[in-house]
């Protein structure tokens, strides 16, 4: 018993600096413009993204002036970042709602099947689009407009549900949502539109091996003096 528990021990501690790898795919760049960067989790490098890159749960994708980059994830929706953002990927969706997180920042998200579910969280309301398309603007205040669809925004103080055509503000900490009010023509946006997806097709068979990959977690381990890979196959909650 007691050489047993010293094997699950050495087993842990071998394991235990592969922690950082084993995230989750959130999704794959589909399209972007200039030179937007990625930060893993827990580290502080950034680095350069490129297109047909995976995306990590916990990564942190930034972008500077004239950049954008968009993302179909996992669970069926697409984000589309705008100039001057810092987007946190919290969860790729699949079996649960693919979550973003931002501070600063405009997102444009589109559903891409029914089934998809986007959530956008901020420092002052979390963005919930039950629909097909919604622009999220954090930048002090939060400005959401919807397009397509139904959205919901949240926080402490209240909730409004918005659908086509219409746009709601937060102010900042501790305020409500503001009630809907009508879009005029000046009020939609259009940066999105110059993000198109460079080959949908192959993002669409990478996003595949990605929900595999999320299932399976393959190991290289020294045993009897030679590496061997070892596949762990994980379930997804």
């Amino acid at each position: 018993m007691i050489k047993l528990k010293l094997m699950l021990c050495a087993l842990a501690l071998t394991l235990a600096p592969l922690a950082a790898y084993a995230a989750p795919v959130a999704g794959v760049v589909i399209s972007l413009t200039g030179k937007p960067q990625i930060k893993a989790a827990g580290t502080s490098a950034l680095k350069k993204l490129a297109l047909n890159r995976f995306v990590y749960e916990g990564d942190t994708v930034k972008t500077g002036p004239g950049e954008k980059v968009g993302i179909a994830f996992v669970g069926g929706a697409e984000l589309r970042i705008n100039e001057n953002s810092e987007f946190e990927m919290e969860s790729g969706g699949g079996t649960k709602p693919t979550s973003v997180k931002t501070s600063l920042g405009q997102g444009w998200t589109r559903l891409l099947h029914g089934k998809s579910g986007m959530r956008i969280r901020t420092p002052v309301a979390v963005c919930a689009v039950r629909g097909t398309e919604a622009d999220v603007d954090m930048n002090g205040r939060m400005t959401v407009k919807v397009y397509e669809g139904f959205v919901d925004v949240a926080n402490e103080q209240g909730t409004q549900s918005m659908t086509a055509g219409q746009m709601s503000q937060v102010g900042g900490a501790g305020q409500a949502p503001s009630a809907p009010k009508a879009m005029d023509a000046s009020d939609f946006g259009t940066w999105q539109n110059g993000l198109k997806p460079a080959d949908l097709e192959k993002s669409q068979g990478l996003l595949k091996q990605a929900a595999e990959k999320n299932r399976t977690l393959e190991l290289e381990m020294d045993k009897d003096g030679q590496k061997k890979k070892v596949k762990i196959n994980l379930e997804k909650k």
